[in-house]
């Protein structure tokens, strides 16, 4: 794989994208970023989702349980895949690994998904907050965010502020989460989005929570509409109701 890494920065500096597949080392499909076989997995894992969280479900199911009970603030999220095997191992590289360029390719590919939404105004990222910005030395959502908005060409804004949430998120279910979560993300002073559609991106989605309370800031400024889009989607939770 090493190598292969190699190859691929080579690569994209002669010819602007990568030459093989940032999820299994295959040759990528020109333009992707992305075999033909890991897209078709990735098809395949998100065929069926409920059409507001965007979490998988069962045809002929068309909502969660979680979105049959709770009103986000999000209109509509939508992820690629499931985090696990091949998708979570690239994530985790570009976030913990020191492999940053991976989110040109992985954007590249949340730039296909966002393609329905390109009739937004503003693509925002999902902010970090300080102390793991400062310890990481990047916020990987914002640099997905720069792709996406390059791809789809709508302009980037990095509106949102985030400070520490009052406790661990690990442990918590999704209405603790969404309660430790709310009032730690602002929007820039004085920023006003008056009617704006915006495109928020992050690169995980557990219980939604974190996108929530993203989407309840912005519409708090003005927005008045907030897709999101995210690499991967978590299946815990869902499994965790379906066993409850």
């Amino acid at each position: 794989m090493a190598k292969l890494r190699i190859i691929g920065g080579v690569s994209r500096v002669l010819f602007g994208e990568p030459a093989y597949c940032c999820l299994c080392g295959a040759p990528a499909s020109a333009g992707v970023g992305i075999c033909g076989h890991c897209l078709e997995v990735l098809a395949q894992e998100m065929a069926w989702v409920c059409k507001v969280c965007g979490i998988p479900l069962r045809p002929p199911l068309e909502l969660c349980n979680g979105c049959r009970l709770n009103m986000y603030w999000f209109d509509v999220q939508r992820s690629l895949g499931i985090y696990h095997g091949k998708l979570m191992s690239a994530i985790r590289r570009m976030k913990y690994g020191g492999e940053r360029w991976l989110s040109r390719p992985l954007g590249r590919m949340l730039s296909r998904l966002a393609e329905p939404f390109s009739y937004v105004d503003l693509v925002v990222p999902v902010p970090l907050v300080g102390s793991t910005r400062r310890a990481r030395g990047y916020n990987q959502a914002k640099d997905l965010a720069q792709e996406v908005s390059a791809n789809i060409c709508v302009p980037l804004a990095d509106i949102l502020e985030r400070e520490e949430a009052r406790g661990p998120q690990a442990r918590l279910n999704r209405s603790d989460r969404l309660r430790n979560l709310r009032g730690t993300m602002r929007a820039a002073h004085g920023f006003d989005l008056d009617g704006a559609r915006v495109l928020l991106v992050d690169d995980v989605a557990t219980t939604g929570a974190t996108l929530d309370e993203a989407a309840r800031v912005l519409k708090s400024a003005g927005a008045a509409r907030v897709c999101c889009v995210t690499l991967a989607r978590t299946l815990q939770y869902l499994l965790a109701e379906e066993e409850g």
